[in-house]
């Protein structure tokens, strides 16, 4: 994604991919890909992906991660401001025909801090989604 490579992220999504938002809406893998093609460059951007669980069976993974988005951003008085995104998700991996595949994704959180202050943070309300 951060190399705004479709195919590469196409190649690992799985036939009826979804990824389920906060808000409850939906996107196809179709979108998704579309999302990446459309994501704008950023040299300031760092990003980390951390693993929180791993549950598995020899035909699926469940995977609980955390991602953390950094950059700097200018306000329209041209003040540079510090900008930090953290997403905690939860991933359904299935293999198919010796491939890992991702089959769904879950937004269950989201961080939003400016100059490491937090101005916004929502959860998933409930579990359902899962």
């Amino acid at each position: 994604m951060e190399a705004h490579d479709a195919q590469a992220v196409t190649a690992i999504l799985a036939p009826g991919f979804v990824s389920l938002e906060l808000d409850g809406k939906t996107e196809s893998a179709d979108q998704m890909v579309q999302d990446v093609k459309t994501l704008p460059s950023d040299p300031a951007r760092s990003s980390q992906t951390t693993l929180l669980s791993i549950r598995s069976t020899k035909r699926d993974a469940v995977v609980e991660q955390r991602y953390t988005m950094k950059t700097r951003k200018r306000s329209q008085d041209g003040t540079e401001h510090r900008v930090e995104l953290v997403a905690v998700s939860t991933d359904t991996w299935i293999l198919s025909h010796g491939a890992w595949l991702l089959q769904r994704t879950v937004t269950d959180q989201l961080d939003y801090y400016i100059d490491g202050k937090q101005v916004m943070h929502q959860k998933r309300a409930d579990d359902t989604a899962h």
